[in-house]
């Protein structure tokens, strides 16, 4: 139990170090990009600064693999460094449990870190992002050929995105059960107040056969007119959606008979975070379980670093190839992560036999 103890405290007080170390890097950068907005519209420093520390959740989550890698390396470096692990396998523990104690710690409070920010870090980062919008008069989507939704029976297309509760220039274009056109409908604004749609400008086209019937509306308040959840589909970045929001998206695109693939890949790519971060750390052990642990040691740290890090990157790049060839978005996700739990291990295994000789 002692040894559990204590290759926590050296884990966690490394992880901490990191964290605190990366994320005060990325909110620097982070920082000095946002001063080119600065006074343009209502976008001053104080608004910066809220933008700033509304999106550290973010930041933490952004640079938490990585902090556990370098956190973790840096530690376990130093205990081999200090022959730490040669006291400990002189008192009866082997090199495999002393890894797979490591891995079990990191994998749980990976688990524990994503599954309780999960939600917490898509709502202070979508807050922020509001308030910068906000200040800043800026547009979601503001596209010349209009952004395309299809809900049910009618093809929606919106001219401005400002925020999933108002928008600019709507067309809606519906069809029948024949599909057939029957009406065509333009609002020149949208904005969702007190849970309605307020719409002005309502220009509205009705097609009966040869009948043409045209009705102009100047203002009217509605409780139905466009889920908000296809808005936030098109909108959202992956990295401002919840594990819920996720799966909620999903139902709805297989509900309304459209592609799911892409945010089933997101549900798995969010559901094997904890996974991925153990992986990545798994690649750099044999770095440190090796032969003549006190010589060269920083370069086999260094090393190990790249190759967990080069990980990140390829599983973040594969996933999108496999969504373009058609691989099913579970396969798609865990494929990669197997390949590399094995490469990881052949490593090892390669690495400790070679500590023997």
């Amino acid at each position: 139990m002692i040894i559990y103890k204590y290759l926590f405290t050296r884990f966690f007080i490394g992880l901490i170090v990191s964290l605190s170390v990366l994320v005060s890097i990325e909110v620097f950068f982070s920082f000095t990009a946002e001063l080119k907005y600065l006074n343009v519209g209502n976008y001053h420093m104080l608004v910066v600064i809220k933008y700033i520390i509304l999106n550290i959740p973010r930041s933490i989550e952004i640079m938490f693999p990585y902090a556990v890698l370098i956190g973790s390396m840096l530690s376990l470096g130093a205990m081999s460094s200090d022959m730490e692990f040669i006291s400990m396998q002189s008192a009866g523990i082997s090199v495999s449990k002393i890894i797979a104690i490591i891995l079990i710690q990191a994998f749980l409070l990976s688990s524990i870190f994503y599954y309780t920010t999960d939600s917490l870090v898509p709502k202070y980062s979508n807050k922020a992002e509001k308030k910068k919008n906000l200040a800043l008069n800026k547009k979601l989507v503001f596209n010349k050929n209009g952004v395309w939704f299809k809900d049910k029976d009618t093809f929606i297309k919106i001219n401005e995105i400002y925020s999933d509760t108002k928008l600019n220039g709507i067309t809606m274009y519906s069809y029948d059960k024949k599909n057939i056109l029957s009406s065509i409908k333009y609002v020149r604004d949208a904005e969702f107040i007190d849970n309605k749609w307020s719409l002005k400008e309502i220009n509205e086209t009705k097609i009966n056969n040869s009948l043409i019937i045209k009705k102009y509306t100047k203002e009217v308040d509605i409780d139905n007119f466009i889920d908000r959840k296809l808005i936030n589909i098109k909108t959202h970045k992956s990295s401002s959606l919840s594990l819920a929001n996720v799966s909620q998206n999903i139902n709805y695109l297989i509900n309304n008979n459209l592609d799911a693939n892409i945010q089933k890949k997101i549900y798995w790519e969010k559901i094997f975070k904890p996974l991925s971060t153990v992986i990545m750390l798994f690649l750099a052990m044999p770095f440190i379980f090796g032969k003549h642990r006190s010589s060269n040691l920083s370069k086999r740290l260094v090393l190990g670093l790249f190759i967990g890090i080069g990980f990140f990157i390829i599983t973040s790049i594969l996933p999108n190839l496999g969504m373009v060839l058609g691989i099913l978005p579970f396969i798609n996700v865990f494929l990669p992560h197997l390949l590399f739990i094995i490469l990881g291990k052949y490593l090892l295994d390669y690495q400790l036999r070679e500590s023997i000789r």
